[in-house]
């Protein structure tokens, strides 16, 4: 940034449309624009609305959009841990996240049920049957937890190290349709030949 004088005082210089760079659109702004009618409304093929229904279940999970007030902050609080939860994950497919909305959905109980047993009385009988939940709840997610880093790990590796299911489906066709074909060339084989007549048994 450069400075000029104006007015005796310092002030920025104002960038001139000259300066200014081009905008360069990426493959995938290209992509997502390039799929609409003459409406310009997105037509099918269009990657923006890619995934809506299995994260339109996952933000069941998480229990947003609800009436209840004390039911809408355990939803915002998973939503801010499971958002938080996505940062530091090396993958976020469909099964990543499923994990991740569960593990969050059960952090944030668990955190109420904390704080319940405490503006209760901790030594009551209801505050000990919150603890009790938060117990649970929070056991539940550390499975969920090392499950979830173990599933995004594995989802995160090179597109060379997983297994192609088609390729490899493909192939076990092929195979078989050549071994099915060698068999049909055999008994062709053995039914064109005749059987030669057995030979003579010379008497002594």
């Amino acid at each position: 940034m450069t400075i000029e004088s104006s007015h005796g005082k310092p002030r920025p210089t104002l960038p001139r449309s000259s300066d200014l760079q081009p905008v360069t659109v990426v493959d995938a702004d290209r992509e997502r624009c390039g799929k609409r009618d003459a409406h310009g409304r997105f037509s099918s093929g269009n990657v923006v609305g890619r995934g809506r229904g299995w994260k339109l279940a996952i933000a069941r999970v998480l229990g947003r959009q609800v009436d209840d007030p004390i039911a809408q902050q355990v939803a915002d609080d998973a939503w801010r841990t499971y958002c938080a939860a996505l940062r530091e994950l090396p993958s976020d497919g469909a099964i990543v996240r499923g994990l991740a909305a569960l593990m969050s959905r059960h952090e944030a109980l668990a955190a109420f049920w904390h704080a319940h047993a405490a503006i209760v009385g901790l030594t009551t009988e209801d505050g000990i049957a919150g603890q009790d939940q938060a117990t649970k709840h929070g056991q539940r997610a550390e499975r969920l937890t090392v499950t979830m880093l173990d599933v995004a790990r594995a989802l995160a590796k090179k597109p060379d190290d997983y297994i192609d299911v088609e390729a490899v489906n493909k192939q076990a066709d092929a195979e078989t349709e050549q071994r099915r074909e060698a068999e049909r060339r055999a008994r062709a084989h053995a039914e064109d030949v005749e059987p030669e007549p057995p030979s003579e048994v010379v008497q002594p």
